[in-house]
């Protein structure tokens, strides 16, 4: 806050306790949630139910624990919607997972990680849980190697070394691989300009990921498609592979795509 503004105490508290489901990125019970937000649990109790009434935060009904409301997601795809490059994404993304009958994902950097800002299953991939807010490995998935191919920020370097020393506090989907092979995929991806997996980690499924730059030139977000490996071809110059890299392009700057140098 601004020195010398006034803002209104309760609200920060409320964010406090938002801050809280952000960082465990899971249900917590009341006294758990309460400690995080640095909060007596009464005092944690009526600020939640406050939440709950606008529906920033939900309580089941059958264990009592706390997590973020329909309107949290609502706000976060409605943030997605204000930026016109990742509006012209969603609306990119959608139109190729209606085409090839997969779904579509945006990746961004979370804390924990890379994770799923958005996914669009159209009628096909619904039985994949994949979901907004879960956590891919930065190792071993397509969309998460993006980060350690094209990101600057240092705790991407630090999160593969925990991921490969299986050192990481927290699940997140993917394979485990080694270091040798971590670098490998890692030239892959520098020198075709996208990532794959293939039958990995999820047996039957491919996946591919594309990096989106901001105009700083810094990786703003992954774009990616996964489904089953009869509708998702993942070689060279195939539709599938193209149209992803083309999407990827037109979401960039053109200044952008030329000092990144990644393939057209």
């Amino acid at each position: 806050m601004a020195e010398g503004s006034r803002g209104i105490q309760s609200v920060e508290v409320s964010g406090r306790i938002l801050r809280a489901f952000v960082k465990t990125a899971e249900p917590m019970m009341l006294k758990d949630l309460a400690e995080l937000a640095d909060l007596k649990p009464a005092q944690c109790h009526a600020y939640l139910t406050s939440l709950k009434n606008v529906g920033l935060v939900h309580q089941d009904w059958a264990t009592g624990y706390y997590s973020p409301g329909p309107l949290a997601l609502r706000l976060g795809v409605s943030w997605l919607r204000a930026n016109p490059q990742t509006s012209r994404a969603i609306d990119g993304l959608k139109a190729l997972t209606e085409t090839y009958g997969v779904m579509s994902l945006i990746t961004v950097w979370g804390e924990f990680g890379p994770t799923i800002a958005h996914t669009y299953a159209g009628l096909t991939q619904a039985t994949l849980n994949l979901r907004q807010g879960s956590i891919f490995s930065v190792t071993g998935t397509a969309a998460g190697r993006l980060f350690p191919a094209y990101g600057k920020n240092p705790a991407i370097e630090a999160l593969c070394e925990a991921e490969i020393a299986r050192k990481s506090e927290h699940l997140a989907i993917g394979e485990q691989i080694t270091r040798e092979a971590f670098s490998e995929k890692i030239e892959e991806v520098r020198a075709c300009g996208y990532a794959i997996a293939e039958g990995r980690p999820i047996p039957g499924i491919n996946a591919i990921g594309a990096p989106v730059f901001s105009e700083t030139g810094d990786l703003a977000f992954v774009i990616s498609m996964i489904g089953k490996a009869e509708n998702l071809s993942t070689e060279a110059g195939s539709d599938t592979v193209e149209n992803l890299l083309s999407l990827a392009k037109d979401l960039s700057p053109d200044t952008i795509n030329n000092s990144q140098q990644v393939p057209a």
